[in-house]
């Protein structure tokens, strides 16, 4: 990837298409070839790419990563700590980046690859769109998708709302239509002919794999709606999905140039603070993922948690703080559920979370969706089939896979795995909760820092008996809004901007923080 590529998340649909149209013949000779007044698709790509990546997953996850406890803050002041204590209000802009920075991009690109005769570019416009409207009505429910930019007509400043049934059936058809498109034939410009293609350089099999990918993760975010959910159709779209490494959905971050084209979490995005970075070090209860196995909670130190986390500087161990309880709090909670140590309250007791291994460092990828996550998902798709047998083995690979994406040597992921042996996990897949305990605790950490583990805490309604006697409800927690007992109800949902409560209050309806992040999404009720 050229850093060149990322300044193009500046451009932007609307200037370019009203410059195509405004244009005259007789004005050509004054026409700057530096300042094209019409934009290809080939142009647009890496535009559609890059700003799924840093406007909107970016802004969806800096915040999700203190909710699901995978990083925590140094100060119990300021306003680093109110994700990790669910202090969420209407100035959140994720919303924002997404419907006017990434999605007109998306819809650009469809709407050039159509006209131009290239179902390629139509194809990955219609996936990253779907991957954007998955990303929103994941974290807000209803959202607007009949009624927003569609590059063609004005746009509607108080669209209407859609409920999030609606939003996952037009994720099906853009991931359906898009596949159809990978099958077409570009009459005039392949997919990497600008360079553009900084995830897969034109390869087409990929994105069709990648928009299988896709459907495999929202029609298995279905599992509480019996009439709906099709494991077979979970599984069918899974096979058809990534087959082997080297296939995941990434966007790759450089070092070198600008440190925007550097990943967020190492720098740019709240870390450069010494005193007081958006997240200090790593959750306890992180830590303990990596240092037990599901079900038995027996202590097995997983070699991933080297590849990943730095040790304390004072002794050299692994630790972290329990969430929301800030370096005063000391140590969090423990595998077995019992408290750590109080008295670990130096900065140095903790290894940092920035610049800590491979998903904070300065080149470190950011994926939209990995060949792990789906043979996982498949593991899932499997066990509530009662295919015991195929749910274990695909564990093993989705397992496998993160461990080499994270160059974890051959020994020691064998090792790893004969340990899991050990401690009964084959048996352990006879029980649907147990098999999912470990399916769910190895997506927390091979999905490290995305927005899809908030998916699945909500799915499997923050259970301890999935997650461990680890997970707690964050020190300090908001009180306005929750209760501090771990039985009462979790975090469900997010609250929806202020630009759009302010300028469309009647489609955004209730948009008070205890009905926006008390109330279940669509596919969390049965």
């Amino acid at each position: 990837m050229k850093a060149l590529h990322i300044k193009v998340i500046s451009i932007l649909s609307l200037a370019a298409l009203t410059m195509a149209t405004s244009c005259k013949k007789y004005l050509d000779v004054n026409t700057d070839p530096n300042n094209p007044t019409a934009v290809s698709a080939a142009n647009r790509l890496v535009g559609a790419i890059t700003t799924t990546n840093g406007a909107s997953m970016w802004r969806g996850s800096r915040e999700i990563a203190g909710l699901v406890q995978y990083g925590t803050t140094q100060l119990n002041t300021g306003t680093n700590r109110n994700a990790e204590q669910w202090r969420y209000t209407a100035s959140y802009f994720f919303w924002q980046n997404a419907y006017v920075y990434t999605m007109p991009n998306c819809v650009d690109l469809i709407n050039l690859g159509e006209t131009e005769g290239n179902p390629h570019f139509t194809g990955a416009g219609k996936t990253l769109l779907a991957l954007n409207l998955g990303m929103l009505t994941d974290q807000y429910g209803s959202i607007v998708v009949n009624d927003f930019y569609n590059g063609v007509s004005g746009i509607n400043l108080v669209p209407s709302f859609d409920d999030q049934q609606t939003a996952y059936q037009r994720i099906q058809t853009l991931l359906d239509e898009a596949i159809v498109a990978f099958d077409g034939t570009n009459k005039t410009a392949a997919l990497n002919s600008k360079n553009g293609d900084i995830l897969y350089q034109g390869d087409v099999s990929k994105w069709k794999r990648f928009a299988y990918a896709l459907k495999a993760r929202y029609l298995n975010h279905l599992t509480k709606k019996t009439a709906l959910y099709n494991p077979a159709k979970v599984i069918e779209a899974c096979e058809n999905a990534f087959n082997a490494d080297g296939m995941d959905a990434q966007f790759d971050y450089i070092a070198g140039a600008l440190q925007t084209d550097e990943s967020p979490w190492s720098s740019w995005g709240g870390f450069t603070s010494t005193t007081d970075p958006r997240y200090f070090t790593w959750s306890q209860f992180f830590v303990n993922m990596l240092t037990s196995f599901p079900v038995t909670n027996n202590i097995y130190q997983d070699p991933r948690i080297k590849k990943i986390m730095l040790p304390a500087a004072s002794d050299g161990k692994y630790r972290g703080l329990r969430s929301g309880g800030a370096l005063a709090g000391g140590q969090g909670i423990l595998a077995d559920g019992s408290n750590g140590d109080a008295t670990k309250t130096a900065v140095a007791d903790y290894g940092p979370f920035s610049k800590s291994g491979y998903y904070t460092n300065t080149t470190s990828p950011f994926p939209f969706i990995t060949y792990s996550e789906v043979k996982l998902i498949e593991a899932e798709a499997k066990l509530r089939s009662g295919n015991i047998a195929g749910a274990l083995t695909d564990y093993e690979l989705g397992v496998k896979a993160n461990m080499r994406k994270l160059e974890v040597s051959a020994p020691d992921i064998n090792a790893y795995w004969t340990a899991q042996l050990g401690d009964g996990i084959a048996s352990h897949f006879s029980n649907l909760t147990q098999g999912l305990s470990h399916i769910f605790r190895q997506k927390y950490i091979t999905q490290c820092l995305n927005n899809e583990t908030w998916v699945d805490m909500r799915r499997m309604d923050y259970s301890k008996d999935i997650y461990g006697p680890g997970l707690k409800k964050p020190l300090n927690i908001n009180t306005t809004i929750f209760s501090s007992n771990d039985a009462d109800p979790w975090i469900q949902g997010m609250v929806y901007e202020t630009n759009e409560a302010t300028r469309n209050p009647k489609n955004v309806g209730d948009n008070s923080e205890k009905t926006r992040l008390l109330t279940p999404l669509w596919w969390n009720q049965p």
